[in-house]
This record gives C-alpha cells, structure tokens and sequence, in this order.
C-alpha cells in the first residue's frame, strides 16, 4: 500500500461526502445530504473488502483469477500478492533445504531415526530401515515398542544421554553404538552406528595377547632356569657372568611384562567375581609391608593413614593389584629416602584412596594419557626402574570394574599425588570404635 494511493481514497471520501452535503444543501437538507454521502462511501468501502476477501480466499485455493479492484485497495491486493509470493518462494526454499537435509541422512550409512516428543517415529533413514527392519506402517509407531532390548529401552526412557549405548543384535550378530541427542521441544535424534568389525577386532586382538602372554611363558621359565643354571657355574668367566646376569634381567624384565599383559587380559574378559567386603587397613599394611623389601637399599619412608573402618566391597585380589601398582610406581619415581603416604578415608558419602609421593611430578599434557598401554612420560626414566608400562592401565581397569575413577592431581617439581575415588555403592563399614591411627 502506497501513501499516495492513501491520499487519493481519502481525496474519494471527501469529494463523494462533499458532493452529497451540497446537494443536500441545495435540497435543504444539507445533514441529510452528508449522511447519505457518508453511508454510501462506507457501502462502497464493504463492497471493496468483500472483492478484496473473496480475492484472497481463490489466491490462498490456488486460482489463479484476478479481481478489479481501485485505488487503496488495489494496492493492498497488490502488497497482499508480494507477501503471497514470498511466503510461496520462502516455503519451496525450506522443503528444498528439508529435502536436501533427507538426502544427506539417507545418504548416511549410520542409521537415523527422528522421535517425536511422545517417543513416537517421525522418519528414518534407508540405513536405520535395514537395520531395524522398519517398514512404512511403523511410522507414528513407539520406537521402544520396535527395538525390543532391554538395555535399549532402559536407555530411552532414562533420558541419560550423556554416555553412547551399546547394543548387541542376537539374531543378526551385530553390534551397534547407539546416541541420543534431544533437540526442539523434547523431540529425540537416534543415531545408530555398526561397530560389529571394530568389535571384532578388538575381541581379536584380546585373545592374541592373550594367546601369545600365555604361549611365552613356558619357553621364559625354561630359558631362566638354563641362565639361572649358566650363572651358578665355577668355570664361567666375568665377562660370561656379566652377560648371564643381564640377560636374567632382561628375562626377568620379559616374565613381568609378560603377567601384566595376562592381568590385563583377564581384567577385560573376565567376569566380576561376586564382591566381598575387603578391609583397607590390613590390605594396605600388608602391601606396604612388601613395598619396604622393594625400596630396600633406597630407604623410602612408607606411611599409611586413614579409617580404620573402612571397608571396599569389591575383588580382594584386584584391589592389591591396584594399590601395589600406585606404591610401586610411588617408590620407583621418588628419590631415595623420600616419602611415599597411602591414605585412605571417607569422603563425600563414598572413600578415597590416595598415594602421593615426593617425586618430579608429571606435566599436565602427558596426564589425559599416562593410563594408556605402554605410555611413557620419560621413556629412560621408566626402562631404569623396570616398569612394563602397563601399571597404570591395570589400575584403570580395576576401577572401571568397581565403578570408581582415578584422578591424578599433579604438577612438575611437587610430586604426584594418585587417588582412586570409590561411590558409597562400593564402600561398607565395619562395626569398630577404633579412632584413626597413623602407622
């Protein structure tokens, strides 16, 4: 609408009333004149938006006719015609982007599903089809009620998805890693991905090491019982007793790397023993205790500390694993004579225990991996003191196994402090009035 097609409507009114009054006037009935100027305009205007509406109302059904209409309110159709063009334009622009944005999901070999707020089936992709076996009369269909695995509808209704799930397929031997990620007004995107060939893998390479931990052990002893045989020989040189005694080391070096290889292993195939009550004062004591013939000559100062009712419920034999790795690790990255403290306590409704020593400290950068196989923050530094390499990824399976987290708060040139965070699931009191002693 222009403002001089509002002018020329307003110019029309005054003209037709004026025209009306003065004949009015000359009739003498001037009032009269103006009224029947006044109600003829505003005929003549419900005239114009009756056109007007019954133009819009055949647009909006798709005819194509036009309406002869004048001044302001040819230039409101015209302005209503602009807007009709745009919304039109603006709507195939959308469905072009909503189609392209389907053909990029179709397109995916990872399987899209699209949920309504109700947890019903909006769309999916020919990928989640074929995985699923969807078919058209599933659509508005509740997805639990399609993908009937427990775990799968524990995870959709739990609303929890800060972790991906994963899922086996019985009946197709497949396994999928599935994410959902909420969006819009509780509306769900259900990703699924095929990880069957990286399962497969994986459980491939588990075995191997396993296999080969296992296959090496025998020609290991029969190899250290010949060296042990050479070194006890009278009539063997220095030099020969020299180069006996460091191929023991070496095989000594081997046999470890060897056991924790197989730990490992057995950590990620096994089941979890049913749990017991395992009381941390004398488990602690018992591995320090060991750990003081380790340090030896070096003389650390080993301390322990903590609740003397505390208890984990979980693997004995696990837990030792855990611990005895973190003192070893303590001793042997610490200087002689320094101290290496355990301290194990309650602490937000769960327990923690601690292993902090006085050594060099680790940099930032090299923490997010220092759990990682065969990761070395100094590689010279760890070939000297005899580690595998393979303590800290036993530790982090042990705790992953009893649902607790290892936080490593360290900096370079103030020691390293390690601590196993356990939830109240896995901490049991023992009955005691014993108060906390420091040994």
């Amino acid at each position: 609408m222009t403002r001089s097609g509002f002018k020329a409507e307003v110019w029309r009114c005054l003209i037709a009333v004026s025209v009306c009054t003065i004949a009015g006037l000359f009739a003498g009935r001037g009032i009269t004149g103006f009224a029947l100027g006044c109600a003829g305009y505003l005929l003549w205007l419900f005239v114009q938006i009756y056109r007007l509406e019954r133009w819009i109302n055949r647009t909006r059904r798709g005819s194509t006719t036009t309406e002869e209409l004048r001044g302001l309110w040819a230039d409101l159709s015209y302005d209503v015609q602009l807007m009709l063009a745009r919304h039109e334009k603006e709507k195939q622009r959308l469905q072009a982007v909503l189609q392209r944005m389907q053909d990029m999901a179709t397109a995916l070999t990872d399987a899209v599903i699209l949920v309504d707020r109700r947890g019903n089936m909006e769309w999916w992709n020919k990928a989640a089809g074929r995985l699923f076996d969807f078919r058209d009369a599933d659509r508005g269909q509740k997805l639990p009620n399609l993908i009937r695995y427990p775990e799968f509808i524990h995870y959709f209704d739990e609303k929890n998805y800060a972790a991906p799930l994963k899922l086996t397929l019985w009946q197709k031997d497949q396994h999928l890693e599935l994410q959902i990620h909420l969006y819009g007004e509780g509306e769900r995107l259900v990703m699924a991905r095929d990880i069957t060939r990286v399962f497969k893998l994986e459980e491939m390479r588990k075995d191997f090491v396993a296999n080969v931990s296992h296959e090496l052990r025998t020609p290991l002893t029969v190899i250290r019982g010949y060296l042990e045989t050479l070194a006890d020989s009278p009539q063997l040189s220095a030099p020969g007793q020299k180069m006996i005694q460091q191929m023991e080391q070496q095989t000594q070096r081997m046999t470890l790397l060897i056991n924790d290889l197989i730990t490992l292993a057995k950590l990620e195939t096994d089941q979890l023993e049913p749990a017991t009550a395992v009381p941390l004062t004398p488990l602690i004591d018992s591995i320090l205790a060991d750990a003081r013939s380790l340090s030896g000559e070096r003389g650390h100062k080993l301390i322990a500390s903590g609740d003397c009712d505390l208890a984990l419920i979980g693997n004995e034999r696990e837990l030792r694993s855990a611990i005895t790795n973190l003192v070893v690790n303590a001793i042997n990255y610490s200087p002689p004579g320094s101290q290496v403290e355990v301290r194990y306590q309650r602490e937000n409704g769960g327990a923690v225990v601690r292993v902090r020593d006085q050594g060099n400290g680790i940099e930032p950068k090299h923490i997010p991996r220092i759990t990682e196989r065969f990761y070395r923050v100094d590689a010279s530094r760890s070939v000297a003191s005899g580690g595998t390499g393979l303590g800290l990824a036993i530790v982090k399976h042990v705790l992953l196994r009893h649902n607790a987290e290892l936080k490593i708060p360290s900096q370079l040139g103030k020691g390293s402090e390690f601590s196993c965070h356990f939830p109240s699931s896995m901490v049991e009191p023992l009955p005691s009035t014993q108060e906390d002693t420091a040994r």
